[in-house]
């Protein structure tokens, strides 16, 4: 054995890294990468919506996936992603959002969404990733890759040049057709929870349009005052604390936002009278927001006293001025599957959860017609108008015991709106919902189905009666296929000149089925009817 010795040196290594990483992005998202795509749409859609809403413009937003140049790219008509956002994208050490510290009904609050929608090209590829971002005037193309030396992330390409409109597209370096089916069904649970919304999804060169059925919806918006009675102290002080180190950065001899500052952004606090009590009642007057902050840390007497009188000098928010998406869109958005309209249901349950916050449950259920029965269930869930990637209510015992489960041929919309939504992983793929209105909104729309299903599990008569229970006037997506099949055989066959696979006939007829329907036809369907 030798005697040398040597005298090991401790390394610093970056952990940016660790951001660039399947197992990093899957734990910050909560979705596998197979999701991955519907993960940057969803994302994309959310932030289009939110800053729509928050200019006081109808959103209209535009899906393409090309599967020939693999890309996935979201356009919206709202302003873009502002410059100063996009310049600090590349920096994986910190979280950009303006909805993170705030608490409030709104979509994007994830505060890290266009970061990991930045990595994870680079993490599928495995040595650079390209997304393309144009906004505020600007159209930017980030190449990202590693410092192999120093072991970060690397910028490998930075190209910007003037461009007008709004849009993201990812570079996919996988393979995207098998999503396809998926993207169309995620765009129209888009569609189906949020009213105000013109949305077109074009995949494969055939683009699906939905439009708004009400472009004058309004709902709590992402530039609406929040309430203090939304805050926790936790959530009071982390506000109070973004705003001092954002003021510290950019102020440039700016003087220093105030505690009435602070004060007069929160709903019906902006009244001046109100402001002076509540200065006047926490000895605060004319004083600084820094001064809630003492040696390195929040001054816990004077922020929790101050948010105390903040409450008590204003009204807490009903339930109601949250916004509910309604019955008529609901019941149109529905109608577009293949459900007998006589089965249609739907409820709207306000109310408070168990922290006191108002919230809002709303829920749609149709039965699919006697051709529908292959579907199983279609659950459309969504929290703050933004459509979740499964069902992230954690009732799946409950939907059981009513027959609404996954095997049931019917279509379900759950929604619930709160500006406080209680996460239960880190990926926020997972809420916790409380005080009962789920509940209360579930029995009163399936109860009429719950109790059909289970008389037919005791009689095959009442299985018969299903049909006539539910029976409409409305042709099938089955028949009106049969009087477009023959037409959509001799297009994908070159008048029968050429051998066809059924999928060439279904993207030929579908175009046709669903102008006449109003109804989306997918694949499992058409396969189904042939």
């Amino acid at each position: 054995m030798s005697a040398q010795s040597i005298t090991r040196t401790a390394f610093v290594t970056s952990r940016r890294l660790e951001f660039l990483s399947e197992k990093e992005l899957v734990a910050q998202c909560g979705h596998p990468v197979a999701e991955w795509p519907l993960v940057v749409i969803k994302e994309l859609a959310d932030n289009a919506l939110d800053e729509c809403e928050a200019q006081g413009i109808a959103p209209e937003i535009t899906i393409t996936v090309d599967t020939d140049e693999s890309w996935i790219e979201v356009a919206d008509n709202g302003p873009g992603i502002p410059v100063e956002i996009v310049d600090r994208l590349p920096d994986f050490s910190v979280r950009v959002s303006s909805r993170e510290a705030y608490v409030a009904p709104d979509r994007g609050a994830q505060g890290n969404a266009l970061r990991t929608i930045l990595a994870m090209p680079f993490v599928l590829h495995g040595e650079q990733g390209r997304v393309d971002i144009t906004g505020g005037g600007q159209h930017t193309s980030i190449t990202i890759g590693i410092d192999r030396i120093e072991q970060k992330p690397a910028v490998l390409g930075w190209e910007r040049l003037q461009k007008t409109g709004s849009c993201v597209r990812a570079w996919w370096p996988r393979e995207l057709a098998r999503e396809l089916a998926a993207i169309r069904r995620f765009a129209f649970d888009l569609a189906a929870l949020n009213p105000h919304l013109t949305l077109a999804v074009t995949t494969e060169s055939e683009t699906q349009r939905f439009e708004a059925s009400d472009p004058d919806w309004r709902k709590w918006r992402p530039s609406s005052p929040t309430s203090p009675h939304w805050y926790t102290l936790e959530n009071f002080e982390r506000l109070i604390g973004a705003y001092v180190v954002h003021d510290n950065e950019h102020r440039n001899g700016q003087p220093e936002r105030t505690v009435r500052g602070f004060i007069s952004e929160f709903a019906g606090l902006s009244n001046t009278a109100k402001q002076k009590q509540i200065l006047e009642a926490t000895g605060l007057s004319a004083a600084p927001l820094s001064a809630l902050i003492s040696n390195g840390d929040f001054d816990r007497a004077k922020t929790e006293h101050l948010l105390r009188v903040m409450r008590a000098q204003s009204k807490e928010i009903k339930p109601v001025a949250l916004g509910t998406i309604g019955r008529e869109h609901m019941r149109r958005r529905l109608a577009m599957w293949d459900t007998e309209g006589a089965s249609f249901g739907y409820k709207a349950v306000h109310g408070f959860d168990d922290s006191g916050l108002p919230q809002i449950v709303e829920v749609a259920f149709a039965a699919f017609d006697e051709g529908g029965h292959d579907y199983g269930r279609r659950l459309i869930a969504g929290v703050n108008w933004s459509p979740a990637l499964g069902n992230p209510f954690e009732r799946d015992q409950l939907l059981a015991d009513r027959y609404l489960g996954r095997d049931e041929p019917i279509v379900l919309a759950i929604h619930v709106a709160n500006p406080r939504v209680a996460i239960s992983d880190r990926g926020k793929a997972r809420v916790q919902i409380t005080g009962g209105q789920i509940e209360k909104a579930l029995a009163a729309v399936g109860q009429s189905w719950t109790k059909q299903r289970k008389a037919e599990e005791r009689t095959a008569a009442a299985r018969a009666r299903r049909a006539a229970l539910y029976r409409s006037r409305r042709t099938s997506l089955k028949e009106i296929a049969y009087g477009f099949m023959k037409q959509a055989y001799l297009q994908a066959s070159d008048d029968g000149s050429l051998p066809t696979h059924w999928r060439q006939v279904f993207y030929a007829i579908r175009p046709l089925v669903e102008a006449q329907s109003n109804r989306p036809l997918i694949d499992k369907t058409f396969k189904g009817i042939i």
